[in-house]
């Protein structure tokens, strides 16, 4: 079993408009669509279209928190959340006109006594499941990933870290699978600009010298680099036809893909690089033949490391 963890998950509401929005004035929208969020939660989406045994872990509140259960099981993915006391599940306003605007939520406190009832959870993990940390963190649990990763650890768990700053450098200590870090929060790392593919490789190496097993960087419309544990550096590209509708989800996709593949290395990046190209073609999170498309003309090498 693959587990997801969003600590902070959310109910998406789209609003097309049938003009552009009008600051101040009544807006009509021609369509509107509520779909469940949080990178953990898209992470599980697509690996569950995918055809892997995935389940969302996380928090939830309120009546938003029971409709966002209902999403996710319409959306064919099964899910654990943890009931938060007070507040509610977030809702993000996403109004699709001229000017494309966001409202998003806050979202409930998550207090100790919540991450510990998460952390019980986890007791369950055996050494033939993997858990996925994807997000960022609310302050009042800033350290928390470093808690969860220990539970992997402990069980021989495979681990998968897909957060930023110190929340993600204290996760290396439990050696992941593999972290994915973008060129920005690459650089942010190492309070640097990175200036190329071979300035990425070495501080991907960096970073596996301070524990991660195979470091997965990715670069948006030039695809993704593997560091993997071996030390073989690889690249991978999608050129499939078409115009990006949105990155959204793009980076959860790629981890999807990556951990959908066992065998990992070479033909898990290709994987990943096909998912995230087919959600950014789709302009939402992408189907199984949507993927298979991408993969067809998703091509990868082996890079000097």
């Amino acid at each position: 079993m693959i587990y997801t963890v969003t600590t902070n998950p959310c109910i998406d509401y789209y609003m097309d408009l049938t003009a552009p929005l009008r600051v101040g004035e009544i807006n009509r929208a021609a369509r509107e669509e509520c779909r469940p969020g949080g990178k953990g939660v898209n992470v599980a989406i697509l690996l569950s279209r995918l055809g892997a045994d995935a389940c969302a872990l996380g928090f939830c509140a309120g009546a938003s928190g029971g409709m966002l259960r209902t999403l996710l099981a319409g959306a064919g993915c099964r899910s654990d959340l943890t009931e938060l006391t007070g507040g509610m599940t977030r809702i993000n306003v996403k109004i699709l006109g001229d000017p494309e605007t966001a409202c998003n939520g806050s979202g409930p406190a998550v207090d100790g006594a919540a991450l510990e009832r998460l952390v019980r959870k986890l007791e369950r993990l055996t050494s033939r499941d993997t858990l996925v940390l994807s997000g960022n963190l609310q302050p009042s649990i800033a350290d928390a990933y470093a808690r969860l990763a220990r539970c992997a650890a402990v069980a021989g768990a495979r681990l998968a870290v897909d957060t930023t700053g110190a929340a993600l450098l204290g996760t290396l200590e439990y050696r992941p699978y593999f972290i994915k870090p973008n060129l920005d929060e690459l650089g942010e790392l190492f309070s640097c600009r990175v200036e190329s593919r071979a300035h990425a490789l070495e501080l991907a190496r960096r970073l596996q010298a301070g524990g991660a097993q195979n470091v997965l960087v990715s670069m948006g419309a030039e695809g993704a680099l593997l560091l993997a544990q071996s030390g073989a550096a690889y690249h991978a590209v999608c050129h499939a036809r078409g115009e990006v509708v949105s990155t959204v989800g793009a980076g959860d996709s790629l981890v999807a893909g990556f951990l959908s593949q066992e065998a990992g290395g070479e033909a898990a990046l290709r994987m990943g690089v096909a998912c995230g190209s087919a959600t950014a073609l789709a302009g939402r999170l992408a189907n199984a033949d949507q993927v298979a498309h991408c993969l067809e003309q998703t091509v990868s090498e082996q890079i000097e490391a």
